[in-house]
């Protein structure tokens, strides 16, 4: 593995357990078996880097979560893919999902990844709330509907103050984002098809 690549994992390990604050170059870089000169070659301070561990994060959680919702075969399918897929991912990448709870660098929100990310879903759910199969809402409040509970779970979890794994109750999170997004009709014909 490439010192670089260790550096991040290093980091990203430490800034889950001890907080960005707390979490030391010195920490880091012994973690990383890395010299002082590795180190402030690939990153020139503890904010770059730290901006970067988050980057690094948010990029590979966005590539698992559109992946699941994208290769969906209809919006019922993604909306629960989604959900699934977050709760793996938070499962299988605990330090990971810790940073991405944390405080976000500034300048994340605005990079071309993330931006992609951002249009690639958005232009998914506006295909299936414009055939009205999902409600047409504004983004923000289609996140905190889809993703919102699943989010808040996570954080309990990671935090240690739930016990059940993310992946237990995937299926029953999944399936309340649906009953929460889908438009009147649909949510009606999944419940009845729940019920033979």
């Amino acid at each position: 593995m490439k010192i670089r690549d260790r550096l991040l994992l290093a980091a990203e390990r430490q800034f889950a357990e001890q907080g960005a604050l707390d979490a030391t170059l010195t920490q880091i870089r012994d973690a990383a078996g890395a010299s002082v000169g590795a180190l402030y070659h690939h990153f020139p301070d503890k904010a770059d880097l730290y901006r970067q561990v988050w980057a690094h994060a948010l990029t590979d959680y966005q590539q698992h979560f559109w992946a699941a919702v994208g290769d969906s075969a209809d919006a019922h399918a993604g909306v629960t893919a989604g959900v699934v897929e977050h709760l793996r991912w938070v499962s299988a990448n605990q330090y990971r999902a810790t940073v991405l709870l944390s405080a976000r660098p500034p300048g994340v929100r605005e990079s071309e990844g993330n931006r992609q990310f951002m249009t690639d879903v958005w232009r998914w759910w506006r295909t299936h709330a414009g055939y009205g199969v999902v409600r047409d809402l504004p983004f923000d409040l289609v996140y905190a509907l889809w993703l919102g509970a699943t989010q808040e779970y996570s954080r309990h979890w990671l935090a240690g103050d739930m016990r059940t794994a993310p992946t237990a109750v995937a299926d029953e999170l999944a399936e309340a984002a649906w009953r929460t997004l889908a438009a009147t009709d649909d949510r009606d014909h999944h419940l009845e098809k729940g019920i033979r």
